[in-house]
């Protein structure tokens, strides 16, 4: 393939991936969206939509570390970026599209871990709850134990009498 065609069909790539990557960040916003009102019912179409377009962009990655491998340079995103480098020479447009496909990426990778510490900010409050929830149905179950509970699932004490105090805190 002559100097040209490689340039012209990395820049190809670069865009489709480019499109790629910016519907992953549309999908993941949308995720974010989705637990921040905790609306679960679209998680699991979303995540479905999601991994499809990250493993295709990690294929075509390791798509690209062949090629710029091919063609001398390191198999790793320094590699990649030298050859776009030279590559640009004969199509310029890959600069710019190179680069807004990186930002593009690093975006996404912010906003997946962002949803990420949701999920996981989630989890802990929902185990929390099913805690509390947990003991007041074995308090409902034995006559002798009052059915309040404190944050950690346990009997409220009262501050004035060291006691029992009867009221509920959920988180």
């Amino acid at each position: 393939m002559s100097h040209v065609a490689a340039a012209k069909n990395l820049y190809n790539n670069l865009a489709y991936e480019c499109e790629t990557a910016m519907a992953l960040v549309d999908i993941l916003l949308e995720e974010q969206a989705c637990l921040v009102k905790m609306e679960t019912g679209a998680l699991n179409s979303l995540a479905t939509r999601k991994e499809a377009m990250m493993l295709d962009l990690e294929k075509r990655y390791l798509a690209n570390i062949q090629l710029s491998k091919a063609a001398g340079f390191a198999p790793d995103l320094d590699g990649i970026a030298l050859w776009v480098d030279v590559l640009a020479a004969d199509e310029p447009r890959l600069l710019g599209t190179y680069s807004t496909l990186r930002s593009t990426l690093t975006h996404a990778q912010r906003l997946n871990t962002t949803n990420g510490e949701l999920v996981t900010e989630q989890l802990a409050g929902l185990q929390e709850r099913i805690s509390i929830l947990t003991a007041a149905a074995v308090a409902e179950q034995k006559p002798t134990a009052s059915d309040t509970y404190g944050p950690k699932g346990g009997m409220a004490q009262s501050a004035l009498t060291g006691g029992a105090m009867p009221r509920a805190v959920i988180r």
